[in-house]
């Protein structure tokens, strides 16, 4: 059975590079069945752009596109996203992008080849090609390429691969709801995101795999949705997390999640557990020291 794909896109005065990910979502081989945009009230021309996107192509019957009626922030926009979509793949979509042709066929194929992904992540080239803000971390996994199976470790508990590298199945939403809410915190100490979340919870479940393909263009800028937080946190950013009380917390969350879901509790998770608790006394030790 032909799977369905829906593409969710939180924008916020995006207007310089937004008609150009716009544009490659449409020049898709197999397009999404459903676009969604919520614009979080842009001061810019962002909502303008879509909008004559949208009416210039005449996509209004697939392409939904709204201006929250007040500013929720990009986790909760993305999130409340989730339940509008329709289909039986979501895929998380940054506004400021590039898409590969193939994208959303590569993935759809991967989906309908393997029942066990619930979660898949893939590769993508920078703009510009020599950027030195944003890294593509080597990722522990098992399996043979181009797909591989992300193992449940210690180092896979943050996330390897961004949002916009995610596309989920909608058999995963009730327990990456569940994951958003119990592990309220991302490893920084701030409020959970819709990608870690999602990463997470496929990790936990054993279902998260990766694609060795770039498949995205991604823009290295200092005024993306992410550089901004840095920016206006930088206490909560600790390169050596060993020295970040804030993991501390995030270990403890996501332990509580391995503790109570009896989907969670597989060998790989059992000693997954052990290796947390490791790494909670470990903290404890360098506390009383």
């Amino acid at each position: 059975m032909k799977l369905t794909a829906a593409s969710i896109m939180a924008t916020y005065n995006g207007s310089q590079f937004i008609s150009d990910q716009l544009q490659s979502i449409y020049d898709q081989k197999i397009r999404p069945d459903q676009v969604i945009i919520r614009d979080d009230r842009s001061s810019d021309d962002t909502a303008r752009i879509v909008e004559q996107f949208i009416s210039s192509r005449h996509l209004e019957k697939s392409w939904d596109f709204k201006i929250n009626p007040i500013r929720k922030g990009w986790r909760q926009n993305f999130i409340q996203m989730i339940s509008q979509a329709k289909t039986d793949v979501i895929f998380y979509t940054d506004q400021d992008d590039l898409w590969h042709e193939d994208k959303v066929s590569d993935y759809l194929n991967c989906f309908s080849q393997n029942n066990g992904i619930e979660a898949l992540v893939s590769d993508y080239s920078f703009i510009p090609k020599n950027q030195n803000i944003l890294p593509m971390a080597k990722i522990p996994e098992s399996g043979q390429g181009p797909l591989y199976k992300v193992i449940p470790n210690l180092f896979n508990l943050l996330i390897r691969r961004d949002g916009c590298t995610l596309a989920f199945r909608k058999t995963l939403i009730p327990f990456l709801k569940e994951v958003f809410q119990k592990v309220s915190i991302d490893s920084n100490g701030l409020p959970q995101s819709h990608d870690q979340a999602t990463w997470l919870s496929a990790l936990l479940r054993g279902s998260l795999y990766h694609l060795h393909k770039p498949l995205l263009y991604r823009r290295a800028h200092q005024d993306s949705t992410w550089q901004r937080e840095m920016k206006s946190h930088p206490s909560h950013f600790i390169e050596d997390v060993d020295e970040n009380p804030n993991f501390l917390a995030y270990l403890k969350m996501i332990r509580q999640v391995l503790m109570g879901d009896h989907l969670c509790t597989t060998f790989a998770n059992i000693q997954l557990e052990r290796e947390i608790q490791h790494k909670i006394a470990d903290f404890s030790k360098l506390a009383v020291s």
